[in-house]
């Protein structure tokens, strides 16, 4: 499956963080906390996004890194193509260089088709569309995670979840002292 790589993932988590209401500027370090990024990672990836005046990045006390604009008008489009140069996606689907050159591989139209629609759609999806959807879901897992349906779903009655289900990091915790206690 054609996804979008790991570093552009990143450089939109980094995007989204800086969409908070009232944060005029953050340090690339607070930036790194909330995604999970390295940090020597995530400063190559923000100056990527720097040179494409994606974001506005200043040094010292009063600095730190910020959208250059509002997060409704940066397409995903742009991320990536800030992120991964502007042929991302490549000529071939099968990366035949002979395609290329006037060789048509037996996928190459349906390529064509293909990436454009995709290049399409991300030109058309803005930041704040993807931020918005990601704290939709957030959201819901937090009301999900808190409450279970019981009896009959429709009746909207719900209860308390109950206690958490073991995880499998417990549970191969708890095999193990098993264990150690009885040998």
């Amino acid at each position: 499956m054609l996804c979008l790589s790991q570093t552009t993932g990143y450089a939109i988590k980094a995007l989204g963080c800086l969409t908070a209401p009232g944060v005029s500027g953050q340090y690339i370090a607070d930036v790194a906390h909330c995604t999970g990024v390295p940090r020597a990672y995530l400063a190559k990836i923000i100056n990527s996004l720097a040179r494409q005046g994606l974001v506005t990045a200043r040094r010292g006390y009063r600095g730190g890194i910020a959208l250059a604009r509002p997060a409704a008008d940066i397409s995903l489009l742009a991320i990536v193509e800030a992120v991964e140069g502007k042929e991302w996606l490549g000529p071939c689907l099968l990366a035949i260089e002979e395609c290329a050159n006037g060789h048509h591989c037996p996928t190459h139209g349906f390529w064509l088709e293909v990436r454009e629609q995709i290049r399409e759609k991300l030109r058309v999806t803005s930041l704040a569309e993807v931020v918005s959807a990601r704290s939709a879901a957030v959201a819901h897992d937090k009301h999900v995670a808190g409450r279970r349906v019981c009896g009959n779903p429709a009746s909207g009655r719900a209860k308390p979840a109950g206690p958490p289900r073991p995880t499998l990091r417990r549970t191969v915790t708890a095999t193990i002292n098993r264990r150690n206690r009885h040998e």
